[in-house]
């Protein structure tokens, strides 16, 4: 596991529509290892390894964008209301430092709690920075519309595993970014592999990076959630288990033939993985597959721990055989091969 580049994704702040911070990180690592680099109108940024002429396109897609929030209001008081970007965790917005970063680029730490009702339900979300008044907030350079995130600096827990914010989908830019760093230069198709924009809020880069690549397939290497107390059969997204290998969510069903494909060539290789289904939810590659007259799509998905909150964990054994896996596609996958997945 490349430690350093994974904390420094983890702590950046990077909300749908502002992601900066990320893409400056994705383009430091990236720019060394390829052809060209290309910008979708949302702000996705594609970096691009070409392959032999003429032969067929595969996207790789890994998600800039956290959930977060944006202030929406500042009371007399000084407290900063805020309306959620992406889906935040309810347990995750009572008593925790976030930072506020103003249009200007300056970072203030402050309070996140929140007001319920009867039932236990939230009712607003505010952060206290400490201050007294509107006045003394806007002072501060502090105004509606600024970014909020979790003020969670990631580290390495003493069993190796990551501890920090935005592992989703942090954890799957750092595959698609050590995975171009490790890249041969051999490989049989164009390689495209995208930071994309605003997938918290309805994979809405995955669509657009899409429609500039026109890719014969596209894979999101996105991230996974099950409960941390669960070790019974159910949890497909064990840590320290391998990455998923998606086979159904709610907006794609993938190809069974490339699923088979993959799942064999994981197995070749010794790369350890899990079969996982979404109950709910979707990634970029929903958004992706039904771009023009359809695409090859699927997801390869890292699995974490308390996803969607303040501090998420992720394993290293997961994120190494993820970088394995997208090597491995890199390498293997063909016109003959992506053929095959749509010929009888």
């Amino acid at each position: 596991m490349n430690e350093q580049l994974i904390l420094e994704l983890s702590n950046a702040d990077a909300i749908a529509g502002d992601e900066d911070e990320v893409r400056a990180i994705l383009k430091c690592g990236c720019l060394p290892h390829v052809d060209e680099v290309l910008y979708d109108g949302l702000g996705s940024v594609i970096f691009h390894r070409r392959g032999p002429e003429s032969s067929p396109k595969v996207l790789f897609m890994a998600h800039m964008d956290e959930v977060g929030f944006v202030v929406r209001s500042i009371s007399d008081i000084g407290m900063l209301y805020l309306l959620p970007v992406g889906s935040v965790i309810d347990k995750s917005k009572d008593m925790q430092l976030v930072r506020v970063t103003t249009y200007s680029g300056e970072k203030h730490r402050g309070l996140l709690n929140v007001t319920r009702d009867a039932a236990g339900k939230v009712v607003d979300t505010y952060v206290d920075l400490g201050a007294s008044s509107a006045d003394e907030v806007r002072a501060l350079g502090v105004a509606e519309g600024d970014r909020v995130c979790f003020d969670t600096m990631a580290s390495v827990l003493a069993n190796g595993v990551v501890a920090g914010k935005a592992m989703d989908d942090r954890t799957g830019c750092y595959v698609i970014a050590e995975a171009l760093r490790q890249l041969g230069d051999s490989h049989p198709c164009d390689l495209y592999f995208a930071g994309t924009s605003s997938e918290e809020v309805g994979t809405r880069g995955g669509k657009t990076a899409t429609e500039l690549v026109a890719p014969d397939l596209a894979i999101a290497v996105d991230t996974a959630n099950h409960s941390e107390l669960d070790r019974g059969f159910e949890n497909h997204r064990l840590l320290g288990h391998g990455p998923m290998v998606e086979h159904y969510d709610k907006t794609m069903s993938p190809n069974r033939r490339m699923l088979a494909f993959v799942r064999n060539l994981l197995e070749s290789e010794s790369v350890p993985y899990q079969r996982d289904m979404f109950g709910g939810g979707g990634t970029d590659a929903g958004a992706s597959h039904l771009v023009g007259t359809g695409c090859l799509a699927m997801v390869l998905g890292v699995p974490l721990r308390y996803c969607h909150g303040s501090c998420s964990l992720a394993h290293p054994m997961d994120l190494d055989a993820a970088v394995q896996a997208v090597l491995l596609l890199c390498e293997r996958l063909d016109s003959d091969v992506l053929r095959s997945f749509l010929t009888c």
